[in-house]
């Protein structure tokens, strides 16, 4: 059975009962016409506003992660990502003339089925927002951990009415262009159900639902975009151990390793830091500092099974000849030093792994195509370059600075994702 909480324009805090998909893909194909016809700039507008919506309600700004996806949907950061998509924004409303007699139009892919991990909850959003730039009608499924702050999320997008050239427009096109769904991720009927009704499969998952899902029967036209399991790590060369701004540079790491819990495929697990004159105690000092202060501000919540594996981790530490240890009294922080050059197993609950290596080159025998993002502290901007290019073509997909590691960007695991839910069609009339 499907849970569906929205369906043609409304919202629906007790969910509707579906026995399959064929009301709700009826549904949304009665707004594909509205949708089609509504100019980009409009959709824009919409989440601009719903950006400011957000921003004003503290009490959803209290759900992790909303505060910067309130940020993230401002019209300027939008049509950045719209330019650097797909350079010319005129394609998704027109035929645009590119010389020679020849003009190319991105048109709308179709209905886009978005697999929604439940680890973090604002995914959606990020996911919707591009699939709605590209036109495109949308079924979202959510785990059940996340879909009452899913739904939340999405109400505040309705209501909501925009001005353009002289016209007003409502963000009811969009909300009847949605469908919010739950439904038991091991029910092969309904996850068949839903693959065949896409013309495109957004998959964000763990390793097991990554596989399960891709070997589900699809359209042969459907075009998949896989965001699947990732691990991501920190660097910080010598220029940054021996700086000035090497506290900052850690106050912005725990920032990293804040946000999210480090539940995120770009939340760092270890830290590998380059010999210097700086001592590593040092260093792990000033972090331990970093991650005290900034208790005071996000204490760290933790369940339980996150915390028994914390207390068995400092246990081993503790007791290890080769290896050290620097924590709170309670379970506030963790670093775990030690000269194991291997990537660690991630634990959270800000538990971080602290390892110092001769050179950061050294890293690059570690790196496979599982490796998302690496966070990197240098003052060398020649050697910030010449390390993302050893590491990008093993297989990193993002080499940002510390502080920015879980900022949504674009390239997004290698994808341009408007690019990627649309189809270049040409007219060519010489």
């Amino acid at each position: 059975m499907i849970d569906c909480y929205s369906l043609n324009g409304k919202i629906y805090k007790n969910a509707l009962k579906l026995r399959d998909f064929t009301n709700i893909k009826r549904n949304l194909e009665k707004n594909f016409n509205n949708l089609r016809n509504l100019p980009h700039e409009v959709i824009v507008l919409i989440f601009d506003a719903y950006s400011k919506k957000l921003s004003l309600n503290r009490e959803i700004l209290k759900i992790e992660g909303v505060p910067f996806l309130s940020f993230y949907l401002k019209k300027a950061n939008i049509n950045n990502l719209i330019k650097s998509s797909i350079n010319n924004a005129e394609c998704l409303d027109k035929f645009v003339d590119i010389g020679n007699g020849r003009f190319i139009k991105a048109q709308a892919r179709g209905i886009v089925c978005h697999w929604i991990a439940g680890n973090i909850p604002t995914l959606a959003i990020y996911s919707l927002l591009q699939s709605l730039i590209s036109k495109n009608l949308n079924i979202i499924r959510v785990s059940k951990e996340t879909i009452d702050i899913v739904v939340k999320l999405f109400e505040f997008l309705d209501d909501i009415n925009v001005e353009y050239n002289g016209k007003i427009y409502s963000s009811d096109i969009l909300i009847k262009s949605v469908s919010i769904v739950y439904f038991e991720s091991s029910d092969k009927t309904l996850n068949k159900s839903m693959s065949l009704t896409a013309d495109a499969r957004v998959i964000w998952g763990g390793e097991n639902a990554v596989n399960s899902l891709t070997v589900t029967p699809k359209k042969t036209t459907c075009k998949d975009l896989i965001f699947g399991p990732k691990y991501s790590f920190a660097v910080f060369d010598k220029s940054a151990a021996e700086g000035d701004k090497l506290e900052e540079y850690l106050s912005q790491f725990v920032m990293d390793m804040v946000l999210f819990s480090q539940k995120a495929c770009s939340s760092p697990h270890v830290l590998f830091v380059e010999k210097s004159k700086i001592k590593l105690e040092q260093i792990v000092y000033i972090l331990s500092q970093c991650l005290a202060r900034i208790n005071n501000r996000y204490p760290n919540i933790i369940d339980q099974s996150t915390a028994a594996k914390i207390i068995n981790k400092r246990g081993i530490y503790l007791l290890s000849i080769d290896k050290n240890l620097k924590s709170s009294k309670g379970l506030e922080y963790t670093i775990l030093i030690d000269d194991n050059f291997v990537l660690e197993e991630p634990i959270g609950g800000r538990c971080i792994f602290v390892k110092q290596v001769d050179s950061i080159f050294d890293i690059k025998s570690l790196i496979t195509r599982r490796i998302q993002t690496i966070g990197i502290a240098s003052d060398d901007k020649d050697k910030i370059f010449k390390f993302a290019d050893e590491v990008s073509a093993r297989g990193v997909n993002r080499v940002v600075s510390v502080g920015t590691m879980n900022s949504y960007g674009y390239p997004w695991d290698g994808y341009y994702m408007i690019n990627e839910l649309l189809r270049w069609c040409l007219v060519n009339i010489e």
